[in-house]
């Protein structure tokens, strides 16, 4: 597993909103793929054996219809 890379989005305010997008960045990312979402910071962290950039991260969520704030410091 590479080290986990952490994105913010906005928008989530439920259970129901971080599950939606878990589902998604599993099922478009692929395989292999952790996800972990807190819809109360609306920080997503993403387990792979491979490295996803921000723009492929923001492509998935923003299909989903919340609103993809980048990488987290």
């Amino acid at each position: 597993m590479s080290t986990p890379s952490v994105f913010e989005v906005r928008g989530m305010t439920c259970g129901g909103c971080a599950k939606r997008i878990r589902t998604a960045i599993e099922t478009d990312l692929g395989e292999g793929t952790e996800v972990s979402v807190d819809h109360k910071s609306g920080r997503v962290t993403i387990s792979s054996p491979k490295a996803f950039t921000a723009d492929e991260v923001q492509a998935v969520v923003e299909r989903t219809g919340y609103e993809f704030s980048g990488s987290a410091a």
